[in-house]
């Protein structure tokens, strides 16, 4: 397969086979691959090596697919396509003449799918020198593969998972907003009472610690965002975020009294 820059130089090969004496190959040509505004994609200005796709944390999964289908449309209404499912499904009939686009923000979207359905162990593993350089320790691997599942369908590529998982690994620095509300009256009854509970409670179970932030609400008469805010500011440093129960579960029973009592005044 060459690409169309190749066309006309397909008479002069031809020509070098029959002078030769060999038999010559069957000749395909494929599109260009083009920017965004329609010029040459190009080294000298963007990134063309795989190497440069992987090392920015894409999946070489991910990679094949969104290569496959630039000027490649295949027969069926789908996107995503696993490699045994395009050896079976690509056609030469089915190239495109046009130049194929190269769509960052579509590569992003296909990536951010495969994040989300693959296995977790492969995720967790792919993720690991990312985690690294970030200087991130995954040595408590129940945790890392926790924080991983919690936090890849939050992103678009691996290099962006340390950032969306430090929050477990570092105590959150809240903003002048964020600290308003953990210094709420309301909001120190909610911690001091949940400094009560929660030595008593199973962790693992999702049941126990609603359970308990029922009670809190009923012996406080604190309620709705004014109830889970503060938790949510206290154990991951902003006003939205994952359920109460799947923070704790992460961060352990410790590290959870530790950031509850440090907003404690």
């Amino acid at each position: 397969n060459k690409i169309e820059e190749w066309l006309s130089s397909v008479p002069k090969h031809l020509f070098l086979y029959q002078a030769l004496s060999w038999k010559p190959p069957k000749l395909a040509h494929l599109p260009l691959l083009l920017n965004e505004d329609k010029s040459k994609l190009s080294k000298r200005q963007n990134d063309v090596a795989v190497e440069d796709y992987l090392q920015k944390g894409y999946l070489p999964e991910a990679l094949i697919n969104f290569i496959a289908l630039l000027g490649w449309h295949p027969a069926k209404d789908k996107e995503i396509y696993s490699l045994e499912e395009l050896k079976k499904e690509f056609s030469l009939k089915r190239i495109s003449k046009a130049g194929a686009v190269f769509n960052v923000e579509k590569l992003d979207w296909m990536n951010g799918q495969y994040l989300r359905n693959l296995s977790l162990d492969r995720i967790a593993e792919a993720a690991k020198p990312f985690f690294a350089e970030a200087g991130l320790d995954t040595s408590n691997t129940e945790k890392y593969k926790k924080v991983i599942d919690l936090v890849r369908g939050r992103v678009h590529t691996l290099q962006q998972i340390p950032n969306a998982a430090i929050v477990f690994y570092q105590q959150p620095q809240l903003d002048a907003a964020k600290q308003e509300v953990a210094d709420k009256e309301s909001s120190q009854q909610v911690y001091k009472f949940w400094l009560e509970k929660l030595p008593n409670l199973d962790i693992d179970s999702s049941k126990q610690i609603n359970t308990a932030i029922k009670e809190i609400s009923q012996e406080t008469g604190v309620k709705g965002k004014n109830l889970y805010m503060p938790l949510r500011v206290a154990l991951y440093g902003d006003f939205h975020g994952p359920e109460i129960p799947e923070l704790i579960q992460i961060l352990g029973k410790d590290e959870t009294l530790a950031r509850v009592e440090k907003l404690l005044k």
